[in-house]
C-alpha cells in the first residue's frame, strides 16, 4: 500500500498560502484492499512528530477527499502532517511526511510601501544591503510589488515562479508571496533586491486599447490602470542561532534605472543591456549612482493578504526549428502554439537592436500577426557587447512562430528555447482513442487550457485581451476539472469574482478581475453598464459547483458560496424589478450563444458574432441553472433554510420556462440546435417532451447536413444532449466531421490549440478576419466533457462527489474504434475505456481504492447490464 498525492487545500506542500482551515487529502495505490477501514491524520510543528498538535485518531469517517485540520495556526510556521490508512484486508501504511506553512496571518507588515525616486515611467532596480550575525537556520521573504516584480537575494532569483504578484483587482485585494530563501542568505554581508516592470496593475492592459510605440515610448492605452508608480512592500525574516533579524522595505533601500525601458503585457518589453548594473543584487555591488526611495502614501491598495494564486511556472521546454519563408525572414516554428517566452543566449556587437516578434500562424508561408489587433507582442534586446542570457521579465506572449529582425543571421544567437508557462496545475486526465486526429484535438484542448490558465482563466493569451472572461470559464469548467486538478486555481478566481460583485450588488462582470480604473475621475463604462450577461456571469455559480463535483471538497463551496448567492440574488432582483415573471427577460444586450452560426448575419458576414437562439430563453435557462447550483450547494453545506429558499425559486423558474417556451404537444419554442440541446441538458424540457425535442434537434442537424451551428453556450452541451437522449450516433457524426464547421476541421488545418471561431482559418489557409480571431481559445474544447462522460463513460455522482462513487456508462461507436479515459481523480486513478474487435466490444475499467462505481452497459441486443464495481481492474466483452 502506497499513499500518494498528499495535498493541503489541493496544493502539494503549500508555502505561504491563504489556507483558512487547512484540508488535507491523499490517494492510495498498490494495495489489494478494496475499502478504507480507518485513517489517522497527525499534524505536528516538527518533522519528527515529537509533539502532536492535531490527531484524528483511527477515524472510520476520515475521507481521503479531505480532512479539515481544526487547529489554531501560528503565523510563519511550518506544520508537518502524515496519514496512516488501514485497508479492509488488514494492510496498514503510513505516508511520507507532507507539510504546509502559514504566511503572516494577522500579523501587520512592519515594512512600508516604497517607490523609486525616478521618473514615473522608469522601471527600477531596488536594493538594500544587510548583515547577518551567526549561522542562518531559516529565512523567509514575504513580498509583493506593482506592476510585476522579481525578487533577488545575493544575486540569485528568490524563486522559480514568474509574473508575481499575480492578476487581481489591486484596489480590492493584493497578494503577497512567501519565499523560502534559506539557501540564499548567509552569515555576513548580504543584499536583497527587486527588479520591477510594467504589467497588469501598471502599464497597458485592459479595455479600449491603443498600441504603444517602441520608437517614441508612447505607452498606449489603457495605461496605468491601478497605479502610476512602481511599488515594493515586504519583509525578510532571517533566523540564526542568535535570534531573528527582520529586513523591511523602508527608506534605507536604494534604486536605480533598470534595463526595462519600455513594455507592457500586450506590447512586450525592451531591454537595454547597457543599463545593467553588475551585481546589482549582491553585497559587493560597486555602482555609485544609487538613488533614494520614498515612502509611498499615494497608491491606495486593497486588502493585503497571503496568496491564493498558484505560482506561474515555466512548465514545458520546446526547441524551435528555423524555417525558410518566401520573404527570407528569420522565422522559428515551435510546432505548438503556447503561452510563455523565448529565451536565448545573445553574443552581439554593442548597440545591436534585436527585434523579436511573436505570432500564431503563417499566411502564404510567411510570418503573420495581424490578428493580434493592437498588441505589439514583441521583444527588443539592445546589446551592450557582452554575451548574455536573455529572457523577458514582465510580459508573456501567445505564439507558435517567432520572427527575428535587426540581424542578418542567427550566428550571434544560440541556445534558443521556448517555454510554455501557466499556473502550476497537476494534469490529472488524458484521453486516448484509435483516431489520431481526435487524439490531436484532445491535446489541442489541453494546450489551450494550459495556455489560458495563467493565474486567471483567460480567453486568449496573444492579443490585446488576455483577461479572465467568465463565459469561457463556465463553458470549459467541467472539462478543465477532468484535465487538471483545478480547485486551487478556481478558488482564486472565485475570489476575483466576489471582489467585483461586492461593488455591484452581486452582478458579475464579463471579466474578472475587471481591469478598468476605479480612481476618482476615471469612471469606465464597464463599471456601470458591463456584466450581468447570461452564460457569462453564471460562472459565479457554475464554477464552484462543478469543481465541488470533481473534488468532493466542501471548502470549494464554502469559499465560493457568497459569490454564488450574490449572483443568483442579483438575477432574482432583476426579475422582481421587471414583472416577477420568474423569467430572466432578455431586455438588454447579452452575448448569448456567442459565435453561433445561425445568427441574423450568419451566411453573409464572416465575422458575425450573434447567434439565433432566443435571448430570454437562454437567460432564463441560466437563471434556473445558477439558482439550482446555489440550492445544491446549500444542501451540500447543510444550509437547510437556504436550500429551501433557492429550491423553491428554481421550481418557480422551471415552471415559468415550461409555460413560456414549451407547447402542450412537447415542442420547444426556442427551436434551434442550441435551444433544443439546452432544453435537454439543463432539464428544462418536461419529461413527456424529451423524445420530441430530441427528434427536433436531430431534424435540425439533418437539415444542416449533420453540421453544427452552435456557439459558446450550445456547443458544450450539444453532443451530451444527443448521447443522453438516444441519439449517440448523431453525436459521433458531429464529432467526427472533418469539414468546416467541425472540430476536426481545425486539426486538418494544422491547429495545435482550439480556435475562437469555427472559421478562424478558411479552407484556403487564409485567416477569416482580424477583428476578433484567436487561434487559442479553449471554449469549444468543452466537447471533451462529452468524451470523458459519454464516449468513455466516467461520470461523477452528485450525492457522492469527488468520484468516491462514479457511474461508468461508456457509449461506444465503431467509427472511433477505441477510446479510453485515464483520470487521477480526487478519489484516485480511474480508467474507463473500450475497444472494438470486429463487432465485439471489450471494456476495461479501473476503480481506485476506497471507491466504487455503478457500471451500465448495453449489449448487442439492446439489453442493459448493471454491475457494482469495487476497487481493481475489470474487463467485459460484449
Amino acid at each position: 500500500m502506497k499513499i500518494q498525492r498528499m495535498k493541503t487545500n489541493r496544493i502539494v506542500n503549500p508555502l505561504g498560502f491563504d489556507l483558512k482551515t487547512p484540508t488535507v487529502s491523499w490517494t492510495v495505490t498498490d494495495t489489494e484492499a478494496k475499502k478504507q477501514v480507518w485513517a489517522r491524520v497527525e499534524v505536528s510543528d516538527s518533522a519528527d512528530f515529537a509533539q502532536i498538535l492535531f490527531d484524528t485518531g483511527e477515524c472510520r469517517t476520515a475521507s481521503s477527499l479531505g480532512v479539515p485540520v481544526e487547529l489554531a495556526l501560528s503565523p510563519r510556521t511550518r506544520y508537518f502532517w502524515r496519514v496512516t490508512v488501514c485497508g479492509d484486508n488488514g494492510e496498514i501504511a503510513t505516508s511520507d511526511t507532507a507539510w504546509f506553512e502559514t504566511a503572516k496571518l494577522d500579523e501587520p507588515f512592519a515594512g512600508e510601501k516604497i517607490s523609486p525616486c525616478l521618473p514615473a515611467e522608469t522601471a527600477p532596480y531596488m536594493r538594500r544591503a544587510f548583515h547577518i550575525d551567526g549561522k542562518v537556520l531559516a529565512a523567509r521573504a514575504y513580498f509583493t510589488g506593482l506592476g510585476i516584480y522579481e525578487l533577488y537575494i545575493n544575486g540569485e532569483k528568490a524563486n522559480d515562479e514568474y509574473l508575481t504578484p499575480g492578476c487581481t483587482a489591486y484596489d480590492r485585494w493584493i497578494q503577497y508571496q512567501t519565499y523560502d530563501v534559506t539557501a540564499l542568505v548567509h552569515e555576513g554581508d548580504n543584499a536583497i533586491g527587486a527588479i520591477l516592470g510594467n504589467g497588469w496593475a501598471k502599464g497597458r492592459f485592459g479595455f479600449d486599447g491603443k498600441a504603444g510605440d517602441y520608437e517614441t515610448n508612447d505607452p498606449g492605452d489603457p495605461h496605468n490602470i491601478f497605479t502610476d508608480e512602481y511599488l515594493l512592500l515586504g519583509e525578510l525574516h532571517v533566523t540564526t542561532e542568535q535570534g531573528e533579524t527582520v529586513i523591511v522595505t523602508d527608506e534605507s533601500w536604494q534604486c536605480a534605472p533598470a534595463p526595462l525601458t519600455f513594455g507592457s503585457i500586450y506590447d512586450g518589453e525592451r531591454y537595454e543591456a547597457a543599463l545593467e548594473i553588475e551585481n546589482w543584487a549582491s553585497p559587493d555591488c560597486a555602482h555609485a549612482d544609487w538613488q533614494p526611495v520614498k515612502i509611498n502614501t499615494e497608491t491606495q491598495l486593497g486588502t493585503l493578504g497571503a496568496r491564493l494564486s498558484l505560482p506561474i511556472k515555466a512548465k514545458h521546454k520546446i526547441t524551435p526549428k528555423v524555417i525558410t519563408t518566401p520573404k527570407n525572414e528569420l522565422v522559428l516554428d515551435l510546432g505548438q502554439n503556447i503561452t510563455g517566452w523565448l529565451t536565448f543566449t545573445a553574443d552581439l556587437p554593442a548597440g545591436t537592436e534585436l527585434r523579436v516578434q511573436f505570432g500564431e500562424l503563417l499566411q502564404d508561408d510567411c510570418f503573420y500577426r495581424d490578428n493580434l489587433r493592437t498588441a505589439l507582442a514583441e521583444y527588443r534586446y539592445i546589446s551592450n557587447g557582452n554575451k548574455a542570457f536573455v529572457r523577458p521579465i514582465a510580459t508573456f506572449y501567445g505564439f507558435r512562430f517567432v520572427k527575428f529582425s535587426g540581424i542578418e543571421t542567427l550566428d550571434g544567437i544560440s541556445n534558443i528555447e521556448a517555454w510554455a508557462m501557466y499556473s502550476d496545475l497537476e494534469q490529472t486526465g488524458e484521453i486516448v482513442t484509435a483516431n489520431e486526429k481526435v487524439n490531436r484535438l484532445y491535446w489541442n484542448s489541453v494546450w489551450s487550457q494550459r495556455d489560458n490558465f495563467l493565474d486567471v482563466p483567460t480567453d486568449c493569451p496573444q492579443r490585446d485581451e488576455r483577461m479572465g472572461w467568465t463565459g469561457d470559464a463556465q463553458a470549459f469548467c467541467p472539462t478543465a476539472n477532468y484535465n487538471m486538478d483545478c480547485e486551487a486555481f478556481y478558488t482564486k478566481y472565485s475570489r476575483d469574482l466576489l471582489e467585483e460583485q461586492k461593488l455591484t450588488g452581486g452582478k458579475v462582470p464579463d471579466v474578472a478581475p475587471l481591469m478598468v480604473s476605479r480612481r476618482a475621475g476615471e469612471q469606465h463604462p464597464m463599471l456601470s453598464a458591463g456584466g450581468g450577461h447570461c452564460g457569462w456571469a453564471d460562472a459565479a455559480a457554475i464554477v464552484p459547483w462543478e469543481t465541488y463535483l470533481a473534488t468532493g471538497d466542501k471548502a470549494m463551496l464554502e469559499n465560493g458560496y457568497e459569490s454564488m448567492k450574490l449572483w443568483a440574488d442579483w438575477i432574482y432582483r432583476y426579475d422582481e424589478e421587471h414583472g416577477a415573471t420568474r423569467l430572466w427577460l432578455g431586455l438588454e444586450f447579452h452575448f448569448a450563444d456567442w459565435l453561433a452560426l445561425d445568427g441574423p448575419e450568419s451566411g453573409f458576414n464572416p465575422e458575425s458574432v450573434l447567434g439565433g437562439t432566443d435571448t430570454t430563453f437562454l437567460c432564463s435557462a441560466y437563471y434556473y441553472k445558477s439558482t439550482m447550483c446555489v440550492a445544491n450547494a446549500a444542501r451540500a453545506l447543510g444550509k437547510t433554510s437556504d436550500y429551501e429558499t433557492y429550491k423553491k425559486r428554481a421550481d418557480q423558474i422551471l415552471d415559468a420556462i415550461r409555460r413560456e417556451f414549451y407547447t402542450p404537444g412537447g415542442l420547444c419554442a426556442a427551436s434551434t440546435q442550441t435551444g433544443n440541446a439546452i432544453s435537454l441538458s439543463f432539464g428544462l424540457a418536461p419529461e413527456f417532451a424529451r423524445e420530441k425535442i430530441t427528434k427536433s434537434l436531430r431534424g435540425l442537424l439533418a437539415w444542416n447536413r449533420m453540421y453544427l451551428k452552435t456557439g459558446f453556450l450550445g456547443t458544450p452541451v450539444l453532443c451530451r444532449a444527443l448521447s443522453d437522449n438516444g441519439a449517440n450516433e448523431d453525436a459521433y457524426t458531429l464529432f467526427l466531421n472533418e469539414d468546416l464547421p467541425s472540430w476536426l476541421y481545425e486539426v486538418n488545418m494544422g491547429a495545435t490549440t482550439i480556435w475562437e471561431r469555427w472559421n478562424s482559418v478558411n479552407p484556403d489557409g487564409k485567416v477569416s478576419g482580424i477583428g476578433m480571431n484567436s487561434m487559442n481559445h479553449y471554449a469549444y474544447g468543452a466537447v471533451f466533457e462529452w468524451v470523458y462522460k459519454n464516449v468513455c463513460g466516467l461520470n461523477p455522482v452528485q450525492d457522492c462527489p469527488g468520484f468516491k462513487r462514479a457511474v461508468l456508462r461508456p457509449q461506444p461507436d465503431k467509427r472511433l474504434g477505441a477510446a479510453k479515459a485515464m483520470v487521477n481523480t480526487a478519489a484516485g486513478y480511474y480508467e474507463s475505456g473500450w475497444v472494438y474487435d470486429g463487432d465485439k466490444v471489450t471494456y476495461t475499467f479501473v476503480v481506485p481504492f476506497d471507491a466504487e462505481a455503478e457500471l451500465i452497459l448495453t449489449d448487442a441486443n439492446g439489453e442493459t447490464i448493471r454491475r457494482t464495481l469495487t476497487a481493481g481492474t475489470h474487463t467485459f466483452t460484449l
